[in-house]
C-alpha cells in the first residue's frame, strides 16, 4: 500500500494513518465479499442450471481476487504499525484490529492456488450433489467430494499449524465460530448424548398425540402466512424459494428461502420461515456504522451465535403455545380452513410441531432429537478431517450411527449422507453451530425472560417488536465487538451451560 494511500485513508480524521488504511481496504474487500454472496444467492435462486460452470468459475475467479487482497504482504506491516497505535484506537476499532488480524493470520496460511482449487471444487461438488441428492446416487458425487475433503484438509491443517491450533478440525470449527475448539465443546456434546436418549424415549412415551392436518394447503398461501409473519417480525428484505432454505445479505439488503416438501402437512412453512428470519434479522440489525469492516460482521460472524438468532424464533418462540393461539386464526383465515376445525386449535398446533419423533432428515428433525442429527455429523466430519473416515465409507458409517443413536437405518442414501449440502459445499465444520446455537438460543431466551416479564402476552398478542429490538440492542448492535462467548455473556449474564437448554427441554417434552 502507498505512502499515498496511507495519507489519503487518513486524511481529515484523527484516526491513526496506519488503522486508517486498513479500514480503506477491508472496505474494498467488503465490496467483494458481498459480491460473492449475491452470487451465490443468485446460484441457488434465480440461475438456470446450466450457467452451473461459468457461475463456478466467476466466484472462483473473485474469490483468488479476494484472497489476494486479504493476503496482500503490505497489510502484515501495516498490522504492526496499527498494532503500535492500539492506545489511540476506540473499542470498536481494537476489535476491529483483532478481526482483521485473524482474518489476515488464517488467510495468509493458504495458498492462492489452494484457496481458489477449493473455491472451484466446492461449486463443482455442490452442483453435482443436488442431483445426485434426488436420485440416492452417492456414486456420483463420491469422486468430488473426495477431491474436496482432500483440499479441505490441507487448508485445516495449514491454518491450524499457523494459528497454532491443537488439531486440524479446531480450525474448521474456527471458521463457522470463533474462537471455538474440540477440547472445550467434547464434554458438553459427551453429556448431551448421554442424558438425551433416554429423554427421548420419555418424551415419546409420554406426549399426546395431535390430530393430522390433512393435505398441504397451495404454495401461494403458504407464502402468505409466511409474508404476514415476516411483517409482523418487521423483516423488509426478500422472500424466495431453494432447494435448501437459508439466508443472505445484511443491512437494507438482506435475502431469506424457504422450501415447500409434499406429504401431509406439517408446519413447516412456518417454523422454517420464523428461522430464516431470525437469521435475517441479525443481519438487518447489526450496526450500520461497521457495516464494511470486520468488526461489524462483515465477513464471518459466529454462526453459533447466528443460528441462536433462528433458535431463538423457531424453537423458542414458534414453538410456545403462545404463538399459536396468535397465529391458529391467521393460518385458519390464509387456509380457509373452518374456525371449529379440531385440528387448528392452538392447542393441536402446538403438539404438532412439538411431536417428537425418530426420523431420517435433519430439517425436519424436532427439538428433542434434533440434536442426535448433530452428535452424528459432528462425529463423521471430525473423522473425515482427521483422517479416519474415508469418503467411500461414509454411507455405512453414516448408516452405523444412525443405528446407534436412533435405531434406525436410511433405506437409501437421500435420506442418509446426501441430505445435506454441508460437506458438498465444503462446509466441513460448520454442523457443531447449530447445536451450540441451539443451547445458547434457550440461555438467550431466558435471559430475554428476565427482561421482559410480559413476553408471553406480547408473543400471544403477534407483538414481536420488543422481542426483536432486545436481541438488536443486546446481540446484534453488537456485532463482532468482542468474541462470541463474551457476546454470550453479554446478553445472559453467563458462558454456554448445558443445563439452561437441558431444563428448557425438560419443561416443554418431560414435565407435562
Amino acid at each position: 500500500m502507498t505512502e499515498t494511500a496511507l495519507q489519503q485513508a487518513s486524511a481529515a480524521t484523527d484516526t491513526p494513518r496506519a488503522y486508517a488504511a486498513l479500514e480503506t481496504h477491508f472496505t474494498e474487500l467488503a465490496h467483494l465479499t458481498r459480491i460473492l454472496g449475491l452470487l451465490s444467492w443468485d446460484r441457488a435462486v434465480m440461475m438456470p442450471k446450466t450457467g452451473a460452470q461459468a457461475r463456478g468459475a466467476q466466484m472462483a475467479a473473485l474469490t483468488k481476487i479476494r484472497h489476494r487482497k486479504l493476503t496482500d504482504p503490505a497489510l502484515g506491516t501495516l498490522l504492526d504499525d496499527a498494532t503500535a497505535e492500539e492506545d489511540r484506537l476506540t473499542d470498536w476499532q481494537r476489535g476491529n484490529l483483532r478481526e482483521i488480524r485473524r482474518l489476515y493470520t488464517r488467510s495468509t496460511a493458504v495458498p492462492d492456488d489452494l484457496a481458489e482449487a477449493l473455491t472451484k471444487t466446492a461449486n463443482a461438488c455442490e452442483t453435482v450433489w443436488e442431483t445426485a441428492k434426488p436420485d440416492s446416487d452417492f456414486a456420483a458425487v463420491a469422486p468430488l467430494l473426495s477431491e474436496l475433503l482432500n483440499l479441505t484438509r490441507q487448508s485445516a491443517a495449514a491454518i491450524a499449524e499457523t494459528c497454532g491450533m491443537a488439531e486440524p478440525y479446531d480450525a474448521m470449527l474456527d471458521t463457522y465460530d470463533k474462537g471455538a475448539r474440540y477440547q472445550d465443546i467434547a464434554p458438553l456434546f459427551s453429556a448431551l448424548e448421554d442424558w438425551l436418549p433416554d429423554a427421548v424415549n420419555t418424551a415419546i412415551a409420554q406426549q399426546q398425540e395431535s390430530l393430522p392436518l390433512g393435505d398441504p394447503p397451495p404454495v401461494e398461501q403458504q407464502m402468505a402466512l409466511g409474508q404476514l409473519l415476516l411483517d409482523k417480525m418487521g423483516y423488509h428484505g426478500r422472500f424466495d424459494t431453494s432447494s435448501h432454505p437459508f439466508s443472505n445479505g445484511r443491512g437494507g439488503d438482506v435475502r431469506i428461502t424457504t422450501r415447500f416438501t409434499g406429504g401431509p402437512f406439517t408446519l413447516e412453512c412456518v417454523l422454517t420461515v420464523l428461522h430464516e428470519a431470525g437469521h435475517g434479522l441479525y443481519d438487518m440489525q447489526l450496526p450500520e456504522e461497521h457495516n464494511t469492516q470486520p468488526v461489524g460482521g462483515v465477513f464471518d460472524l459466529s454462526m453459533a451465535v447466528h443460528e441462536s438468532q433462528a433458535m431463538v424464533w423457531e424453537r423458542q418462540i414458534g414453538q410456545s403455545l403462545n404463538f399459536w393461539k396468535f397465529l391458529a386464526a391467521p393460518a385458519r383465515k390464509i387456509f380457509g380452513i373452518d374456525a371449529q376445525n379440531p385440528a387448528f386449535t392452538p392447542e393441536n398446533l402446538y403438539r404438532q410441531v412439538n411431536t417428537v419423533e425418530k426420523s431420517f432428515i435433519r430439517v425436519e428433525a424436532d427439538e428433542m432429537t434434533y440434536p442426535l442429527h448433530i452428535l452424528l455429523r459432528t462425529g463423521l466430519e471430525k473423522a473425515m478431517i482427521d483422517g479416519d473416515l474415508s469418503v467411500k465409507d461414509l454411507p455405512a458409517a453414516w448408516n452405523d450411527g444412525m443405528k446407534d443413536k436412533f435405531g434406525i437405518v436410511p433405506p437409501d442414501d437421500r435420506r442418509g449422507c446426501l441430505q445435506d449440502v454441508h460437506w458438498y459445499g465444503g462446509d466441513f465444520g460448520y454442523f457443531p453451530s447449530y447445536l451450540l446455537g441451539a443451547m445458547n438460543a434457550a440461555q438467550i431466551f431466558q435471559a430475554m425472560r428476565r427482561a421482559l416479564p410480559e413476553v408471553d402476552t406480547l408473543i400471544e398478542n403477534g407483538e414481536f417488536v420488543p422481542l426483536r429490538e432486545w436481541l438488536r440492542d443486546n446481540i446484534h448492535a453488537r456485532g463482532c465487538l468482542e468474541m462470541p462467548r463474551e457476546v454470550i455473556r453479554h446478553a445472559t449474564g453467563d458462558y454456554l451451560q448445558l443445563d439452561n437448554f437441558k431444563t428448557h427441554l425438560s419443561k416443554r417434552y418431560l414435565d407435562a
